[in-house]
């Protein structure tokens, strides 16, 4: 385990999209910090997978299974955290689905698909967690937006995902303030090549390869090193930063 932040012990936060790669990395982190956990994922199989490594007990962590794209469901969310743990600290806006086809295969069903789950859901999600943080004295968001909302992205299957994450970008300063003079601070970061199925999957070896060429690093990110930059943010220890966009990427975009 990496930096040990005290002010995140008991916390209350929920981590979207927690089934599996940055996700799961993600919840395991907190965990270490000895957090309280609302853990989010459509996957109800992968989010009892979750569960079970975190192996906490049931008091300190709360399951939800949740489709991003259902309008109440992502209200529930904050509500049902309040209701279980009394607050709510921290959200971490994980979830994200990748369109991976053309731009001629770009329908707008494809695109709404992609844009209410990685744009959508963390706008109303990050409205419910404003209402309560503010009535509590503060808390943290945490956008993972990635290096595509900078860049257009840099395999030709994006389209869909690098917009919703520009807007991400877009949404983390409009939120930062809004919540700045209640104590919420809203930041995102920008992570690229993540060791994970997200990266593997949809592109193979060879193209992911290719683009890690370019990475001075030559590498991929480590989900652990991601998730320690989220630790920061979400703790006291970041308490003077709001509406930051955090790039995480090896050196491939220098700013």
């Amino acid at each position: 385990m990496g930096t040990r932040y005290e002010g995140l012990k008991d916390a209350a936060v929920i981590v979207t999209g927690a089934a599996r790669g940055l996700g799961q990395v993600l919840a395991e982190a907190f965990a270490q910090q000895e957090a309280r956990l609302a853990l989010v994922d459509v996957d109800e199989a992968g989010l009892a997978a979750t569960v079970e490594r975190l192996q906490a007990p049931p008091e300190r962590l709360l399951a939800i299974c949740a489709d991003l794209r259902d309008g109440a469901m992502v209200e529930s969310i904050i509500t049902q955290t309040a209701a279980a743990f009394g607050r709510l600290d921290v959200l971490v806006n994980n979830a994200a689905v990748m369109d991976g086809v053309s731009i001629d295969a770009v329908t707008p069903e494809l695109f709404d698909q992609v844009i209410a789950v990685n744009l959508r859901a963390p706008l109303f999600l990050s409205r419910a967690a404003l209402r309560v943080m503010s009535g509590q004295g503060g808390g943290r968001i945490v956008n993972v937006a990635s290096i595509a909302g900078r860049t257009g992205g840099a395999y030709p299957t994006v389209f869909c995902y690098a917009a919703s994450k520009g807007g991400l970008l877009a949404l983390t300063r409009s939120f930062a303030k809004l919540g700045a003079p209640d104590k919420v601070l809203v930041n995102a970061i920008l992570p690229s090549n993540i060791d994970s199925p997200m990266l593997w999957g949809p592109f193979g070896r060879t193209s992911v390869e290719n683009v890690l060429a370019s990475v001075p690093l030559a590498r991929t990110a480590q989900p652990m090193e991601v998730a320690e930059l989220v630790l920061w943010l979400a703790s006291p220890a970041s308490s003077y930063v709001t509406g930051v966009s955090w790039d995480i990427n090896g050196g491939w975009l220098m700013s």
